[in-house]
């Protein structure tokens, strides 16, 4: 089931951060059961993430060279975020598979301003992205790289995310809940967790954290 907004009035993002959700952008969500071990439904946050990228490769193809993918499934451009993504999953009941849900928040028009991360939104960056028509295009992106999990694995998602990510290879920053690491983002392992290579030359495998890179749209 895929359910879409024009206007959330309790809209919230990791952590239970509020989410501002003003007419103009999308807000979707997609209700499914996949068909994989409780364990693997994270590998479902890249899907969402290289789907969006596609999606709005598709419907505005200039903007393709101005974004890029933040670990895990954030939507950048230089400027700031664009979008977010969140995956909740809640038990299926006696015999019933989980229930995984991903929502879609981008910033087709809008954006708010504060926040931990820098946002900006498709119009003031000077494209063109109307919901409706994004919505359109995102579902069948899901779908196809949905299917790329499923029949070829986790392996080609990470392929495939890893050549639209930002900072690989560069410097960042990845604040954890109880503390702030610094280090090299140098690839990600097999399941998605982030691979930081700290100043000692060691290196810390991070299931989840944010991630922040120095410069304009860096903290």
């Amino acid at each position: 089931m895929w359910v879409v907004a024009g206007r959330q009035t309790q809209g919230r993002g990791r952590r239970a951060r509020a989410w501002v959700s003003e007419p103009g952008n999308l807000y979707a969500s997609h209700a499914f059961r996949p068909d994989c071990a409780p364990g693997r439904l994270g590998e479902y946050a890249f899907v969402a993430a290289l789907a969006l990228y596609d999606a709005v490769c598709v419907v505005c193809p200039a903007a393709g060279s101005h974004i890029a993918l933040k670990w895990p499934n954030d939507l950048i451009a230089v400027d700031g975020k664009l979008s977010g993504i969140l995956l909740e999953s809640e038990s299926g009941g006696a015999g019933q598979a989980l229930l995984l849900t991903i929502g879609w928040g981008v910033n087709c028009r809008h954006h708010p301003e504060g926040g931990d991360y820098p946002a900006t939104d498709f119009a003031s960056l000077g494209f063109d992205v109307a919901p409706q028509v994004l919505f359109d295009a995102l579902r069948g992106a899901f779908e196809r790289h949905a299917r790329i999990l499923r029949e070829d694995g986790m392996a080609a998602i990470r392929q495939a995310w890893l050549a639209h990510a930002r900072g690989v290879g560069q410097s960042i920053t990845v604040r954890l809940e109880d503390r702030t690491l610094e280090g090299t983002f140098r690839d990600l392992d097999v399941d998605g967790r982030l691979i930081l290579e700290q100043p000692d030359g060691s290196r810390m495998k991070i299931s989840t954290g944010d991630v922040f890179f120095p410069g304009r749209a860096g903290r």
